[in-house]
């Protein structure tokens, strides 16, 4: 069943629609996409652990790296391509996040996003 997420909000502060398992939200792309003409695609999410949608030109794929931190301590995202980390820091800057700078995780086989000038 699909509900309204707490946690996780579009650009715009409107809560994500949220669905427990992978067979739900895909069933919800392929009605919407259906319908309404759109290319969504579902992901799970790495923030509430559900799934929600997302067009498939800003789908980047990423997990949680198991040995970076952010500086607030949380565990970063990696991305398995430096061309995803490199579209998913354009998609950031869209939103108003600029000065995003992609760089090779030293721990694991992927890339990070960070804001901190070296």
């Amino acid at each position: 069943m699909a509900s309204k997420s707490s946690t996780c909000m579009n650009k715009r502060g409107e809560p994500l629609t949220e669905y427990e398992f992978e067979i739900q939200a895909e069933s919800a792309a392929d009605y919407i996409n259906t319908i309404y003409g759109n290319d969504l695609i579902p992901y799970d999410c790495t923030k509430c652990r559900y799934w929600h949608l997302t067009p498939k030109s800003r789908h980047t794929p990423s997990r949680t790296c198991d040995y970076c931190t952010s500086a607030s301590g949380k565990p970063k995202s990696l991305y398995e391509t430096r061309k995803g980390a490199d579209r998913r820091a354009s998609i950031l800057a869209e939103q108003g996040t600029p000065n995003l700078r992609v760089y090779e995780c030293p721990h694991d086989n992927g890339w990070h996003l960070t804001s901190s000038s070296w």
